[in-house]
């Protein structure tokens, strides 16, 4: 009876972690798209899961003459909404590192893009590069937990512990006044 349970866990396991294995890549078409311009263009197209990224194609921009600012974004694919940022078109230089960094939700989907540049040659975390793009994938990071409710410690006098009371302008400059009163008084005295 042990040894059934334990090959039944053993093949369980197997299961389990060929099935997380097994994670599907999905696929992503990243657009650029000049603000002068009537539509956007195909940039990339991606294929992701939840830790890696790999670009599968990659087209530069065809940027008009005195292009300034070019938007780098997606069509959601439920409802086709577009999600995106807008950024230099100097970015697309030749010799630029390009990286789009595609920031996952936690059911692993993308809900935002980010681009980023450099002139020096950079390592994509969890992702692979083609000609001078990279990609990066950005999972979702639980935030900090908020502290609401907390109770108020007072002191036997009923007064928040730790807090000074609060010292009046007098109190806190009475010295500066006196040390300008006694330079005026100094100065005064030379004229007669």
């Amino acid at each position: 009876m042990m040894r059934l349970s334990a090959a039944l866990s053993l093949v369980l396991s197997l299961l389990f972690s060929l099935s997380v294995a097994a994670e599907t890549d999905k696929h992503i078409d990243i657009f650029a798209w000049p603000v002068s311009a009537s539509k956007s263009q195909t940039l990339a197209k991606l294929s992701y899961s939840s830790e890696q990224a790999t670009v599968l194609s990659y087209k530069a921009p065809a940027l008009p003459a005195g292009e300034e600012i070019v938007r780098i974004g997606f069509h959601h694919p439920t409802t086709g909404k577009w999600s995106g940022i807008a950024t230099s078109a100097e970015n697309f230089e030749e010799g630029k590192d390009k990286k789009i960094q595609l920031l996952l939700n936690e059911q692993g989907e993308v809900y935002h893009v980010g681009f980023t540049t450099s002139r020096w040659p950079s390592s994509s975390k969890g992702g692979s590069k083609k000609e001078d793009l990279s990609v990066e994938v950005v999972p979702m990071k639980a935030g900090s937990p908020i502290h609401l409710n907390k109770p108020v410690v007072l002191n036997a006098e009923g007064k928040l512990e730790g807090k000074e009371e609060e010292k009046t302008f007098l109190q806190k400059y009475w010295w500066a006044i006196g040390l300008f009163l006694l330079f005026q008084l100094a100065m005064s005295g030379g004229k007669e």
